[in-house]
């Protein structure tokens, strides 16, 4: 019956700590898990009597010791959920400016590249300080380029908040691999991309809305957006590929699929939009596809280095003629053939293209997408690259994608017939950005809430009354478990009164009648010595040599127990005894 509760507490003790029922504060939950563990093990170690024959406890446990036991657990779990809580942002913070130190020249030259822009942080929000590894945001319409000597170290920082409208939406979401665009670029040249110049034009809204046809078919999502202005410029807006209405006064479509928000009211450092969208990518056409006709000549302009424009042409034929087949075998070869890493290192005279298709073969998504853009290029598919972000965690308690720093991701979009543009992700699942999740039931996300339609910049961080009740549970956990232990004990039993103080199994019987009778003629048998040291030392009876030789048979020499023998030397030892008298 023990076990059995045992089992159901152990049970119980596991779904609080999981989060279930989800609606209980966290602490309350942990103190309830503890609670019954505590409860559990005490009723199940108060056996009727001991089952151990090596050795046995001075004294049975009391209440105070189950409950001192229970104090310290719950002491150490409020030490952890505190370390848990602040640790991740100090030690970030810690590991960044170790890093500047060592790396002094390296991040001399990322400030100084205008594509790696230090984005300002969500004020509000801890740890949403700038850091050195900017998002997009940060960074506006402008060249980007392929680094030669790179050190990523993405920062944890939110960016981006989408909160799908419904719950349909945000599984439809969960359904897919997730890509929120910014910006699309369409020239290469000399490992550096650039917009395709065009001129802009401004979108106005009717009645409200901001809306673009798109080719495709497809379930619509309607989402909103909220992410931070760019101090260093003008923001672009941010949304799901491809939106067909957006709910702003104006937009200023900058360059194809980019366009920049109008700018933000003097008192407001965030933007927050409503947005409909119809996601679609390469995976979702199972029809066979043709190249579509260029909107521009540039989406299909090779690099001029004739022999690296030779090498790729060359490459390109290998996947056979343009088709769908031919596009998946270039996926499998970047996928398969290529090493992803955040590390990279060339010398100052390499092709950063080059050094990645035909030599070192390893970069991050920014190498993979120009890789698949180029390549589909030689293929006769327009191609441009995208930047924005991938993944996102999802928090189901406030239906909200969270999209960090670390998350930001570029890949490539290729134009084709009766779909426009669309997304040909070839940068390999397993990577250290941009990888989808969905947040633990007890996650909090990093905002308070939004039920009054906070932005993220106006919210608070949820940990704080978190860490405030943590910390005050341990203070008075640490006070308690001081008493506890400063409290008086039971008194132990004597040797006298209890032989279990020595705790050894009790001795035999016979060994017992030997002390026994040696006491009664008046030879006490000290503790510590042997039975073969105390005959050396006394004049006993001939019969106690065959006590001598069982007893150290049966101890040392693993003999089994006789009981005939036994009895015969119990009543051998206590004629012994009644001698005396």
């Amino acid at each position: 019956m023990r076990s059995v509760l045992l089992i159901l507490n152990v049970v119980a003790g596991y779904a609080l700590l999981r989060g279930y029922p989800d609606f209980w504060h966290p602490i309350i939950r942990v103190c309830l898990a503890v609670s019954a563990l505590v409860i559990a093990f005490g009723l199940w170690g108060r056996a009727a009597k001991p089952t151990s024959i090596l050795a046995s406890p001075a004294r049975n446990p009391h209440l105070l010791d189950y409950l001192t036991v229970g104090i310290a657990v719950l002491l150490v779990e409020c030490f952890f959920l505190v370390f848990l809580s602040l640790a991740p942002s100090k030690s970030e913070e810690l590991a960044t400016s170790l890093d500047k130190t060592l790396h002094e020249k390296l991040y001399g030259e990322l400030t100084k590249n205008p594509g790696e822009i230090d984005a300002p942080g969500i004020p509000g929000i801890p740890g949403t300080s700038g850091s050195y590894i900017s998002g997009w945001l940060g960074s506006g319409l402008g060249p980007r380029s392929l680094n030669k000597n790179d050190k990523v170290r993405p920062s944890n920082r939110p960016e981006v908040y989408l909160f799908p409208k419904s719950p349909a939406d945000a599984q439809q979401l969960l359904a897919t691999e997730r890509f929120l665009r910014n910006v699309t670029l369409a020239t290469y040249k000399g490992g550096t991309w650039f917009p395709l110049a065009t001129i802009p034009r401004t979108l106005s809204a009717e009645n409200s809305l901001i809306k673009v046809s798109r080719p495709h078919p497809g379930k619509s999502i309607t989402y909103e957006i909220s992410h931070q202005t760019n101090s260093n410029g003008q923001t672009l807006a941010v949304t799901i590929p491809d939106f067909t209405s957006i709910k702003q006064p104006t937009l200023r479509e900058t360059a194809p699929d980019t366009f920049r928000l109008p700018a933000a009211s003097a008192e407001s450092n965030s933007f927050r939009y409503q947005a409909t969208s119809l996601p679609f990518s390469f995976d979702k056409i199972s029809t066979p596809v043709t190249a579509g006709s260029s909107p521009a000549p540039e989406y299909l302009t090779l690099p001029e280095e004739p022999i690296l424009r030779a090498k790729i042409q060359n490459l390109a034929t290998s996947f056979g003629l343009p088709s769908r087949n031919s596009l998946l075998k270039l996926r499998q070869t970047l996928r398969t053939r290529f090493q992803y890493s955040l590390e990279i290192s060339l010398p100052d005279e390499a092709d950063p293209l080059d050094s990645f298709l035909f030599k070192n073969r390893i970069g991050y998504c920014t190498h993979f997408a120009t890789a698949t853009a180029i390549l589909t290029r030689a293929m006769g598919f327009p191609s441009r690259i995208a930047f924005g972000w991938s993944g996102g965690r999802y928090f189901k308690g406030p239906n909200l994608f969270v999209f960090r720093a670390r998350e930001a991701h570029a890949w490539a979009e290729i134009y084709l017939k009766d779909h426009g543009w669309v997304i040909f992700e070839t940068t390999p699942p397993s990577r250290d950005e941009g990888t989808a999740s969905v947040a633990d039931p007890d996650e909090l996300p990093p905002l308070e809430d939004f039920k009054n339609g906070m932005t993220p910049s106006d919210s608070k961080s949820d940990l704080e009354p978190l860490l405030k009740g943590a910390t005050w549970l341990g203070i008075a956990a640490a006070i308690a478990l001081i008493v506890a232990l400063i409290l008086r004990r039971p008194a132990i039993a004597t040797s006298a009164q209890s032989p279990a103080l020595n705790f050894l199994p009790d001795p035999p019987h016979y060994l017992s009648a030997f002390r026994q009778a040696c006491q009664a003629h008046g030879l006490p048998m000290p503790p510590g010595r042997t039975l073969r040291a105390h005959l050396q030392a006394i004049t006993a009876p001939g019969f106690t040599q065959e006590l001598l030789h069982y007893h150290y048979a049966v101890q040392y020499n693993d003999e089994p127990r006789n009981r005939s023998t036994e009895k015969k030397l119990l009543n051998q030892l206590r004629t012994w005894e009644k001698e005396i008298s």
